[in-house]
């Protein structure tokens, strides 16, 4: 009897093991109904533990969909409102056969989701809207430039709520403010999710070494905190007002771009500051941070992309000649890159590069040719193509933004257990 009660156990452990094994590769709209299913299954779909597992499980990766799933934020223009603030809205797309390369035969190769505006859209005011900056486990950081709101909302919850304010600058250590750059990620030690504030000050392009006020925000304890440890000498790339230069969450860090200056010499011999765009990589666990030359020294516009979740894809653009250049950073301490295409993209509404990139780092999003809509560009053969969905026209449709998404059932209020 003893030994028909062990195994007994050990059945049901085993197919408990395998149930976590099967809901952890499926969608959240599958897991909300399986919860009601038994009590069993629920308390299994409801744990800290599986939520973590389903919320970094690789599924979306090269092996399984070498596009990618991204969330668009989007102004729809109308008769009534064209040419004043609008309310941001958002949609969700993916490659339909997991793969950026279309065939002739092709017509429809994307999924789409519409999410429509936020459960928080009465706080999202005309004259002062909010901004996508960062994405992470299917969170979605926003930040209000006027007011300094940061906010998160996770769309497959709908749960939506604004941060506490961050906090108040030293009076008279840094100078008067300049701007603020939001990042947000996953702590892979603690299991919590942060939001990291690095403010700067317009004393920065003054002095060769830069001042800034860096604070991270944590998810559980829903509390601000003064990372007292950071002299980061750079003047962050703000991107408060461009849909591009947005930063990336990639294994723990979250990667983004700054202006670091330099003493040097002008063509007349006399004295001046120059300056050097490098990628700064901060771990979101020990709150440090390190600093990533760029891969070429022009004056250009980068963006920092995750690719395949293991190796950082930078791209920019030399706007004279619309020259776009993929670089991907090598798995060395030497920060040495490689460059993977360099294309020309002689279309009137490209010159800021695409919005976003493909995990298999071979196709890019632009906006439509007269500025509207979304265009498909492949990096390597350079196609450009219109994305089409049936019964969806995105003729009024200006894409503001890009990034990465993954639906998962995180949850963004303090103190929770499933965090």
């Amino acid at each position: 009897m003893e030994g028909s009660s062990t195994s007994k156990g050990d059945l049901l452990v085993r197919v408990e093991d395998l149930l976590i094994q099967i809901f952890v590769c499926l969608p959240v709209i599958s897991l909300l109904r399986f919860k009601t299913v038994c009590k069993s299954w629920r308390a299994i779909i409801e744990s800290s533990d599986f939520i973590h597992r389903h919320a970094i499980n690789n599924n979306d990766s090269a092996a399984t969909n070498k596009l990618g799933t991204f969330i668009f934020q989007y102004n729809r223009l109308g008769v009534t409102n064209r040419g004043r603030h609008r309310l941001p809205h958002f949609f969700v797309l993916s490659s339909s056969s997991g793969s950026s390369t279309t065939t002739s035969n092709d017509d429809y190769p994307w999924l789409y989701k519409d999410l429509g505006i936020p459960i928080g859209d009465m706080v999202l005011e005309r004259e002062r809207p909010v901004r996508m900056v960062a994405s992470c486990h299917g969170i979605i950081c926003f930040y209000q430039k006027l007011s300094r709101d940061i906010a998160l909302w996770n769309p497959a919850t709908k749960q939506f709520r604004f941060l506490p304010k961050s906090l108040p600058l030293p009076e008279g250590k840094f100078g008067r403010f300049l701007s603020d750059y939001v990042g947000f990620g996953f702590d892979t030690l603690t299991k919590d999710y942060k939001v990291l504030l690095i403010t700067s000050f317009d004393s920065d392009y003054e002095e060769t070494k830069k001042k800034n006020a860096v604070q991270v925000y944590y998810v559980r304890t829903n509390s601000w905190r003064w990372c007292v440890n950071i002299d980061l000498p750079t003047y962050c790339i703000s991107r408060s007002n461009t849909a591009h230069n947005h930063g990336v969450y990639l294994n723990g860090h979250y990667l983004l771009l700054a202006f670091q200056f330099y003493a040097t010499l002008d063509d007349d011999g006399e004295s001046c500051i120059g300056r050097e765009t490098v990628v700064i990589s901060f771990d979101l666990s020990n709150e440090t941070y390190r600093i990533i030359p760029a891969p070429t020294d022009d004056d250009v516009r980068l963006d920092i992309r995750g690719k395949d979740g293991k190796i950082v894809c930078v791209t920019h653009l030399l706007p004279d000649d619309r020259k776009c250049q993929v670089y991907l950073l090598n798995d060395d301490n030497g920060y040495s890159w490689t460059k993977l295409y360099e294309t020309n993209m002689y279309q009137p509404h490209s010159c800021l590069g695409p919005m976003a990139i493909s995990n298999d780092g071979l196709c890019g999003f632009l906006r439509g040719s007269d500025g509207y809509g979304l265009m498909s560009y492949n990096l390597e053969t350079q196609e450009m193509r219109d994305i089409q969905i049936p019964n969806v026209s995105f003729s009024d449709v200006l894409v503001q933004t890009a990034h990465i998404y993954k639906e998962s059932l995180v949850s963004i209020c303090a103190n929770d257990t499933t965090l």
